[in-house]
């Protein structure tokens, strides 16, 4: 049987949210009975409209799922969350509708977490519908892999570092292809690592597997996608919550991961980045501070992050593609992003693992560029000289570069080779000294960490 072909659903779970719970989850339980192998769940809603910040005056309304093993933070009952991406989906026994956990159907309460992340002036009304032991197969095939673009070998890079894209999206959130695909087409694009962020979940990580012998390595990851912002966390495999947008509960939450040893990130804030609501200064090491292309309001998360070190808040800067798409059938408008744009390279020494590629991005032993082809800018102390930093440029020949630092204007100056180098002295309460390039047209094309004046 099909899912379109389903008798009456064998439960209806309806309701009503009014503006005043936009952006505030709800837990509607239902019980399952004993015996059961497999559940069919179809939700359906007034008003409906995309998630784009941008369209307003309707409804767009996230589902997730707990089992009987309860709802409380880190629960293991967590089964999934696929915002407003899929209408429909199934958890059996043997397999389920990714983002969603297969396994036991166990008896009990269980709750469909519904989130109105959008309610128009008529308010939201929503019907959950729930089929017990349908007999549903599973429609998921892996389909073909897509092909490098460029096949041209790379620039090298110094001994030691990698490059990577520390942020992509599966069908275990709402990309378009299997993680095993994205690994391919990360390895494809020439990417020594990659940060798996599927949103709210991590059972993309198994689908991923290590990573390696030819393939990138898999930093385990998860974006947490909460109603006043999102966030990254490395070197992690489980869920963090995400159904409380106060501030301090979400500078709790990242918190609690960076102490469990994960590598925490705030995600694009910029305008429709969705940008970031919190003023939370704690909890996490670095900020994206490029999301695909240049062009996409990146500037905004550039200044974001200047802020922050001009006030003495030492962060790390990174960059992630934020890739959803593959396959490029039907792709929304704005979304042709691809792996490595930007790309993230880190100095992860002459044994790299995750382990080490996570010291390197919580350190700010790192740069951020256009592609994977460059340009490189490696920024760090003068080894000869106190008071100075020692700028390395490759590929970067017609740019301009801009030594920036809190005391004075920057200084620019043309790279006029594709091997370049120079020195420059850092004037006293200069706080930190940062580089950028930038292309004929004003865009950034690379731009490195800070090295801090008392490292000097």
């Amino acid at each position: 049987m099909r899912a379109d072909e389903l008798p009456k659903a064998d439960l209806v779970l309806e309701g009503h949210f009014d503006k005043d719970h936009e952006r505030r989850y709800a837990h509607v339980p239902f019980e399952v009975p004993s015996g059961r192998r497999q559940l069919h769940i179809r939700y359906a809603y007034s008003d409906q409209i995309d998630s784009d910040p941008l369209i307003t005056g309707g409804n767009t309304l996230d589902i997730g799922l707990f089992d009987e093993r309860g709802i409380a933070a880190s629960s293991a009952g967590f089964r999934g969350w696929s915002g407003s991406n899929k209408m429909e989906l199934t958890i059996d026994e043997t397999w389920a509708t990714p983002p969603y956990r297969k396994g036991r159907i166990g008896a009990g309460t269980w709750h469909v977490l519904l989130g109105p992340y959008k309610v128009g002036p008529r308010g939201c009304d929503w019907k959950v519908e729930v089929w017990f032991d349908p007999g549903l197969r599973s429609p998921w095939r892996m389909s073909g892999a897509v092909r490098r673009v460029d096949p041209d070998p790379l620039p090298a890079a110094r001994e030691g570092w990698l490059r990577g894209d520390l942020h992509c999206h599966t069908l275990y959130s709402d990309g378009d292809s299997w993680p095993q695909e994205m690994l391919i087409a990360g390895s494809e694009a020439g990417l020594d690592f990659l940060g798996v962020t599927d949103h709210n979940n991590v059972g993309h990580q198994l689908a991923y597997g290590p990573g390696g012998d030819g393939l990138p390595i898999v930093l385990p990851g998860v974006e947490v996608t909460t109603y006043g912002g999102h966030w990254n966390a490395w070197g992690t495999d489980r869920w963090w919550e995400f159904r409380e947008p106060e501030a301090q509960a979400v500078e709790r939450t990242m918190r609690a991961a960076a102490e469990s040893g994960a590598v925490v990130s705030i995600c694009h804030p910029k305008p429709f980045g969705p940008p970031w609501e919190y003023a939370v200064d704690g909890g996490f090491h670095a900020v994206e501070v490029w999301n695909g292309p240049w062009a996409q309001l990146n500037a905004a998360s550039l200044a974001y992050w200047e802020e922050l070190l001009r006030r003495g808040v030492r962060r790390a800067a990174v960059g992630g593609s934020d890739t959803h798409y593959l396959h490029r059938s039907g792709v929304p408008a704005g979304h042709l992003d691809a792996l490595g744009t930007p790309t993230t390279w880190v100095d992860a020494g002459d044994r790299p693992t995750v382990a080490t590629i996570l010291a390197a991005l919580r350190d700010g032993r790192s740069f951020v560029s256009a592609s994977p082809r460059g340009p490189q800018l490696y920024l760090e102390p003068d080894r000869g000289r106190a008071g100075r930093v020692a700028l390395e440029v490759r590929n970067g020949a017609g740019a301009r570069l801009e030594l920036i630092t809190a005391a004075r204007s920057p200084q620019r100056l043309v790279v006029d080779s594709s091997a370049w180098d120079a020195t420059f002295d850092v004037p006293a309460g200069a706080g930190f000294a940062r580089a950028q390039l930038v292309s004929e047209r004003g865009d950034v094309v690379a731009l490195s960490n800070p090295v801090w004046a008392d490292r000097l």
